[in-house]
């Protein structure tokens, strides 16, 4: 669902992207599966990012840490978006957060923690691009 909603944000249909993910979030919540509401409502967060969207992005992610302090994918896009705001202190914290929740097992942490040095060193223009070619799904 990522590929696509970032396919239609590239193009003139965003805000039926943002549609989509509207519908689909509310049949998951209707149907009461939790991980795939959780899911879609990370994406909604990462497509405001994409957007340049930093405060409604902050805002969202900041809703899913309080639902689960324990998912580490929150913290994660936080500081990014944190860092994308160059406030640097905050976004060293939720990368610390997510250091301390993400298990060793999991398959993209390397390629993540590159993105983690991105965020801390490189242009925004370059974070957005190197964030923007992973698909965030726990």
């Amino acid at each position: 669902m990522w590929g696509l909603a970032l396919s239609m944000h590239k193009r003139p249909e965003a805000s039926s992207a943002f549609e989509m993910l509207e519908n689909a979030l509310q049949l998951a919540v209707s149907e009461k599966r939790v991980p795939e509401e959780r899911n879609i409502k990370l994406l909604i967060a990462q497509m405001h990012v994409v957007m340049s969207e930093f405060d409604i992005a902050s805002e969202k992610l900041q809703n899913l840490i309080n639902e689960d302090p324990r998912d580490f994918r929150p913290h994660l896009c936080q500081g990014i978006v944190y860092a994308l705001l160059d406030k640097k202190d905050e976004a060293n914290v939720q990368f610390d957060i997510y250091r301390s929740l993400v298990p060793d097992e999991f398959p993209d942490k390397s390629f993540i923690n590159d993105i983690i040095l991105a965020a801390k060193t490189e242009s925004n223009d370059r974070v957005k691009e190197f964030g923007s070619e992973f698909v965030w799904e726990k």
